[in-house]
């Protein structure tokens, strides 16, 4: 079946924030994102592929889990993949996720460890982010309604399927949750250019949640006055900071690293260890 004009023109619609938002729907591009959503439990309203793309090896275990779903894909010239893609030289498969439009249920947002992203407005940044997340294996990410948009086409190339293997990822005012966390046990975390080293700091166990802010503007007022601890990451050279996501992978390798007795202890990292 081929794609109409009509059709193909709702879905460059879903380039732009307000008609992912308005429609509940994004937009995902290439055989290893759409693979990573047919693979989830995520619902994937229509596939779309060139005849190309259909006949080459890629689209084999994407024709696999089509068919498990009972979803016929439907069929796209090479001009209407040129425009749709993103990328400058596009594989000739799209799918229409479903986005949810009410937050999760408190048992799964307030699962730790937690990821809590403050004002990231780059969309590599906040895409690496995600799947630094997904890397160490956090169950709940945050992301406020100042970062970018987590649906966007450049957080889902950066995040590399992220979206897809994270347990609960949320986006949307964050203050009513702070406070929910707050009134439970959860251990606080901030990453800072002025608190304690991290090398000297004591593994929290897992109930924790970290929050990193913008590489321009660090943790707005909101978050930094509500810190258990300020952590800062030790360096040596004269570059300002670090960014936003190679700080993440650090601090989270260490406190789910550490954690699970395989990754550095203090004394190593202060360069006390052999």
């Amino acid at each position: 079946m081929p794609l109409t004009h009509r059709a193909l023109k709702d879905l460059r619609a879903l380039r732009l924030k307000k008609h992912r938002h308005a429609q509940g729907q994004a937009l995902v591009e290439g055989a290893r994102l759409v693979g990573a959503a047919l693979g989830s439990d995520a619902e994937v309203a229509q596939l779309f592929w060139t005849e190309a793309f259909a006949a080459s090896p890629a689209a084999l275990p994407l024709k696999s889990a089509l068919q498990r779903r009972g979803l016929p894909p439907t069929d796209l010239t090479g001009t209407q993949a040129e425009q749709l893609a993103e990328t400058r030289h596009p594989q000739g498969v799209f799918a229409v996720v479903a986005q949810p439009r009410v937050a999760p249920d408190a048992q799964r947002l307030l699962q730790p460890p937690i990821l809590i992203l403050d004002a990231i407005a780059d969309p590599g940044n906040l895409g690496t982010l995600l799947r630094t997340a997904d890397w160490f294996g956090l169950p709940t990410v945050w992301v406020s309604a100042e970062s970018a948009d987590v649906t966007s086409p450049k957080v889902l190339r950066a995040g590399a399927g992220a979206h897809f293997h994270l347990p609960t990822l949320w986006q949307g005012a964050l203050p009513s949750l702070a406070d929910r966390l707050a009134a439970g046990n959860t251990t606080l975390i901030g990453a800072v250019l002025d608190g304690a080293p991290l090398t000297a700091a004591a593994l929290p166990g897992n109930d924790w949640a970290l929050v990193v802010g913008s590489e321009a503007h660090g943790l707005s007022p909101f978050w930094r006055q509500r810190l258990d601890r300020a952590l800062t990451i030790p360096g040596v050279g004269r570059a300002e900071s670090l960014n936003a996501a190679v700080a993440t992978g650090i601090l989270l390798h260490y406190l789910r690293g550490g954690q699970e007795g395989a990754g550095p202890t203090a004394e190593w990292l202060a360069g006390k260890g052999n």
